[in-house]
């Protein structure tokens, strides 16, 4: 079978499993096309271990797993359906998702070696994002505001963090997506969300 051929029926069964966890019908799971798709991405990861030596292996599994979160979402699969080949689109976003990667590496060792610097002035409108991501921030848990740092500003890996933390990577993963989501709705609205 071909590569682009098992994405093109496992798009349709993702999407069947994750309605089939909507309507709460266990009968109609299907854990098997996640481990497939988890499969198949872990496959593009080797290439990208391969074609970007400059990725540590944590890096890349990282990478995969935020893709397989991604592709929990029905907006994504439907994208995946509308595209002409499922498996190229899928293998472009993991490339786009390594070359994201890279850049905000590149910009935190820019920023490290010009900290020494004066900062340049800043506008009344950034002033207002600075404000309203610091409120956002603060309204986070202790617990969560750590996560992030971890990740972020410490740039670890989510199997490091699972590590430091004494928790599995999957659950590490699916905090950091959920802080992360309850961020931008911060971002967003301007308001408290509803706690988890």
């Amino acid at each position: 079978m071909k590569i682009e051929e098992s994405w093109a029926g496992l798009v349709n069964r993702l999407e069947a499993d994750l309605q089939a966890r909507a309507d709460g019908d266990p009968s109609r799971r299907d854990d098997n096309a996640w481990e497939t798709a988890a499969r198949l991405l872990r496959a593009y990861g080797q290439v990208l271990n391969r074609t970007h030596p400059d990725l540590h292996k944590d890096e890349v599994e990282d990478l995969v797993q935020d893709l397989l979160l991604k592709l929990q979402s029905p907006r994504t699969l439907q994208r995946l359906k509308a595209a002409g080949s499922p498996a190229g689109y899928v293998a472009v976003m993991l490339r786009n998702a390594a070359t994201d990667l890279l850049r905000q590496r590149q910009r935190r060792i820019e920023l490290a070696l010009s900290e020494d610097l004066p900062a340049p002035e800043t506008s009344e409108a950034q002033t207002g994002v600075s404000e309203r991501l610091r409120k956002a921030l603060l309204s986070l848990s202790p617990e969560e505001r750590n996560l992030l740092r971890m990740r972020f500003w410490r740039g670890l890996s989510i199997a490091q963090i699972a590590e430091a933390s004494n928790s599995m990577y999957s659950a590490t993963a699916v905090r950091l997506f959920r802080i992360l989501h309850k961020l931008r709705v911060l971002l967003q609205s301007g308001r408290r969300p509803a706690s988890d």
